[in-house]
């Protein structure tokens, strides 16, 4: 009985161990973002999305998110408490939704944004990819400061 104890005990003793030493530079991956606008105001910022949905054909997805005085923006209070988290909480696109498609985001999630302001995001990913060059193109004869701007977006756990 106490062989059992003693091989439970060193098993969790090493999994607590090997969870304490997780390189946490792994977790983070460098995308790129093209953008289209920012702004101080949530709302000044959904009218540029909205404005350029229209205008360039280009799906809007806000991904449930709403302005938040606290964290810039937020998932609901209900799918908080379905995912474990504090309310308010924020996934900075670019963890898992890469592509073409316009979002309001808040800068201060990204590594090297200036802070304090609602970004509209055009697309996502790899600037390289022939995908993200022709959006770039066609975004451009439009919107002429659009640019691309590199972040590392935190991938690990939020709970």
């Amino acid at each position: 009985m106490y062989k059992y104890i003693f091989t439970l005990f060193l098993i969790v003793n090493f999994a607590s161990a090997d969870a304490q030493n997780v390189d946490t530079a792994d977790m983070y991956v460098k995308k790129d973002f093209l953008i289209i606008h920012s702004s101080k105001s949530y709302s000044e910022a959904m009218a540029a999305a909205e404005k350029a949905s229209r205008s360039q054909k280009i799906e809007l997805r806000l991904r449930g998110l709403s302005a938040n005085k606290q964290t810039g923006l937020t998932i609901s209070k209900e799918d908080c408490e379905k995912e474990g988290l504090d309310f308010p909480a924020y996934y900075a696109r670019g963890r898992w939704d890469d592509g073409v498609y316009l979002s309001i985001e808040y800068s201060d999630a990204y590594e090297g944004f200036r802070p304090g302001y609602y970004i509209v995001i055009a697309a996502s990913g790899d600037r390289a990819e022939k995908e993200m060059q022709s959006t770039y193109k066609k975004i451009r004869t439009v919107y002429k400061t659009a640019y691309f701007k590199s972040s590392k977006v935190y991938i690990g756990c939020m709970h």
